[in-house]
Protein backbone atom coordinates (compact mmCIF):
# COMPACT_ATOMS: atom_id res chain seq x y z
CA UNK A 1 0.00 0.00 0.00
CA UNK A 2 1.35 3.49 -0.71
CA UNK A 3 1.55 5.46 2.16
CA UNK A 4 3.25 9.11 2.60
CA UNK A 5 4.40 10.53 5.64
CA UNK A 6 2.93 12.78 8.25
CA UNK A 7 5.39 14.80 7.15
CA UNK A 8 3.97 15.74 3.77
CA UNK A 9 0.55 15.21 5.04
CA UNK A 10 1.18 18.39 7.89
CA UNK A 11 2.96 20.21 5.15
CA UNK A 12 -0.02 20.59 2.89
CA UNK A 13 -1.90 21.39 6.13
CA UNK A 14 0.56 23.92 6.15
CA UNK A 15 0.45 25.40 3.18
CA UNK A 16 -3.25 25.39 2.37
CA UNK A 17 -3.51 27.76 5.62
CA UNK A 18 -1.13 30.09 3.91
CA UNK A 19 -2.68 30.05 0.11
CA UNK A 20 -5.95 30.30 2.02
CA UNK A 21 -4.79 33.79 3.26
CA UNK A 22 -4.20 37.08 1.52
CA UNK A 23 -0.91 36.82 -0.03
CA UNK A 24 0.42 40.04 2.09
CA UNK A 25 -0.38 38.56 5.43
CA UNK A 26 2.18 37.11 7.53
CA UNK A 27 1.63 34.43 9.54
CA UNK A 28 3.53 33.30 12.70
CA UNK A 29 4.47 29.15 12.96
CA UNK A 30 2.95 29.16 16.58
CA UNK A 31 -0.48 30.22 15.38
CA UNK A 32 -0.42 27.37 12.56
CA UNK A 33 1.00 24.72 14.41
CA UNK A 34 -2.07 25.57 16.69
CA UNK A 35 -4.44 25.95 14.43
CA UNK A 36 -3.54 22.30 12.83
CA UNK A 37 -2.47 20.80 16.35
CA UNK A 38 0.92 19.86 14.58
CA UNK A 39 4.00 20.28 17.12
CA UNK A 40 5.82 23.78 16.47
CA UNK A 41 9.15 21.99 16.16
CA UNK A 42 7.89 19.62 13.42
CA UNK A 43 6.49 22.21 11.93
CA UNK A 44 9.72 24.07 11.97
CA UNK A 45 11.38 21.08 10.37
CA UNK A 46 8.47 21.32 7.63
CA UNK A 47 9.26 24.82 6.61
CA UNK A 48 13.00 24.00 7.16
CA UNK A 49 12.47 21.20 4.17
CA UNK A 50 10.27 23.33 2.27
CA UNK A 51 12.70 26.36 1.86
CA UNK A 52 14.66 25.28 -0.92
CA UNK A 53 11.83 25.45 -3.20
CA UNK A 54 11.50 28.88 -3.06
CA UNK A 55 7.55 28.75 -2.19
CA UNK A 56 8.00 30.35 1.14
CA UNK A 57 8.38 33.96 2.70
CA UNK A 58 9.77 34.56 5.71
CA UNK A 59 10.05 37.52 7.84
CA UNK A 60 11.85 37.79 11.15
CA UNK A 61 11.19 39.61 13.76
CA UNK A 62 8.13 41.39 15.63
CA UNK A 63 5.06 40.99 13.62
CA UNK A 64 7.21 38.38 10.96
CA UNK A 65 5.93 35.31 9.93
CA UNK A 66 5.67 33.44 6.98
CA UNK A 67 4.00 33.97 3.63
CA UNK A 68 3.70 32.01 0.07
CA UNK A 69 6.32 33.36 -2.01
CA UNK A 70 5.07 32.27 -5.16
CA UNK A 71 1.08 32.25 -6.19
CA UNK A 72 -0.36 29.14 -5.29
CA UNK A 73 -1.37 28.44 -8.69
CA UNK A 74 2.39 27.89 -9.57
CA UNK A 75 3.24 24.97 -6.62
CA UNK A 76 2.40 21.95 -7.61
CA UNK A 77 1.76 18.83 -5.62
CA UNK A 78 4.80 17.12 -7.22
CA UNK A 79 7.50 19.73 -6.09
CA UNK A 80 6.19 19.70 -2.56
CA UNK A 81 5.56 15.61 -2.19
CA UNK A 82 9.14 15.06 -3.76
CA UNK A 83 10.46 17.74 -1.44
CA UNK A 84 8.60 16.49 1.71
CA UNK A 85 8.88 12.59 0.81
CA UNK A 86 12.09 12.14 -0.85
CA UNK A 87 12.22 9.64 -3.94
CA UNK A 88 8.61 8.96 -5.28
CA UNK A 89 8.96 5.82 -7.17
CA UNK A 90 6.54 3.04 -5.97
CA UNK A 91 9.83 0.44 -6.59
CA UNK A 92 13.59 1.21 -6.11
CA UNK A 93 14.51 0.19 -9.05
CA UNK A 94 13.16 3.41 -10.89
CA UNK A 95 14.54 5.58 -7.95
CA UNK A 96 16.77 8.17 -9.52
CA UNK A 97 20.34 6.52 -10.99
CA UNK A 98 19.70 3.02 -9.46
CA UNK A 99 20.06 -0.02 -11.58
CA UNK A 100 18.79 -2.81 -11.33
CA UNK A 101 20.32 -6.05 -13.08
CA UNK A 102 16.99 -7.61 -13.81
CA UNK A 103 15.64 -4.25 -15.75
CA UNK A 104 15.76 -5.62 -19.12
CA UNK A 105 14.12 -9.11 -18.25
CA UNK A 106 12.09 -8.07 -15.38
CA UNK A 107 8.48 -8.95 -15.78
CA UNK A 108 6.37 -6.27 -13.51
CA UNK A 109 8.99 -3.17 -14.84
CA UNK A 110 6.35 -2.06 -17.06
CA UNK A 111 3.38 -2.02 -14.44
CA UNK A 112 6.00 -0.01 -12.26
CA UNK A 113 6.97 2.63 -14.77
CA UNK A 114 2.94 3.33 -15.76
CA UNK A 115 2.06 3.56 -12.08
CA UNK A 116 5.06 5.92 -11.48
CA UNK A 117 4.16 8.21 -14.56
CA UNK A 118 0.81 8.08 -13.59
CA UNK A 119 1.59 9.48 -9.80
CA UNK A 120 3.99 11.70 -11.29
CA UNK A 121 1.63 13.30 -13.50
CA UNK A 122 -1.07 13.02 -11.22
CA UNK A 123 1.18 15.55 -8.63
CA UNK A 124 2.69 17.07 -11.47
CA UNK A 125 -0.86 18.33 -12.79
CA UNK A 126 -2.23 19.45 -9.45
CA UNK A 127 -1.43 23.08 -7.70
CA UNK A 128 -1.85 23.79 -4.24
CA UNK A 129 -4.92 26.26 -5.68
CA UNK A 130 -6.19 23.57 -6.82
CA UNK A 131 -6.52 21.55 -4.28
CA UNK A 132 -8.21 24.01 -2.17
CA UNK A 133 -10.58 25.11 -4.83
CA UNK A 134 -11.85 21.23 -5.20
CA UNK A 135 -11.43 21.41 -1.52
CA UNK A 136 -15.61 19.68 -0.37
CA UNK A 137 -14.91 19.14 3.23
CA UNK A 138 -12.77 22.03 4.39
CA UNK A 139 -12.47 21.41 7.77
CA UNK A 140 -14.52 23.94 9.57
CA UNK A 141 -11.90 26.17 11.20
CA UNK A 142 -10.12 26.59 8.01
CA UNK A 143 -13.51 28.04 6.59
CA UNK A 144 -13.93 30.58 9.37
CA UNK A 145 -10.35 31.58 8.96
CA UNK A 146 -11.13 32.47 5.39
CA UNK A 147 -13.98 33.75 5.61
CA UNK A 148 -12.62 36.01 8.10
CA UNK A 149 -9.63 37.17 6.60
CA UNK A 150 -11.02 38.39 3.12
CA UNK A 151 -13.29 37.83 0.31
CA UNK A 152 -10.36 36.99 -2.28
CA UNK A 153 -9.38 34.27 0.08
CA UNK A 154 -13.19 32.89 0.57
CA UNK A 155 -13.50 33.31 -3.54
CA UNK A 156 -10.28 30.96 -4.03
CA UNK A 157 -11.37 28.77 -1.36
CA UNK A 158 -14.22 26.99 -3.14
CA UNK A 159 -15.47 24.64 -0.61
CA UNK A 160 -18.77 24.11 -0.08
CA UNK A 161 -18.73 24.34 3.61
CA UNK A 162 -16.78 27.56 3.54
CA UNK A 163 -19.82 29.15 1.38
CA UNK A 164 -22.54 31.00 2.63
CA UNK A 165 -21.51 30.11 6.51
CA UNK A 166 -22.33 32.48 9.11
CA UNK A 167 -19.00 33.81 10.40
Amino acid sequence: MMRFSTRTRYGLRFLIRLAARPPEELVQLSELAREENISPGYLEQIVRALRPLGILRAVRGVGGGYALARPAAEITMEDIFERLEGELSPVGCLAGDRACSRQHVCSTRSFWQALDEHVRNFLRGMTLEQLIVTMNDAPETLCRDIRRDSAPAADRCGARRCQGQPS
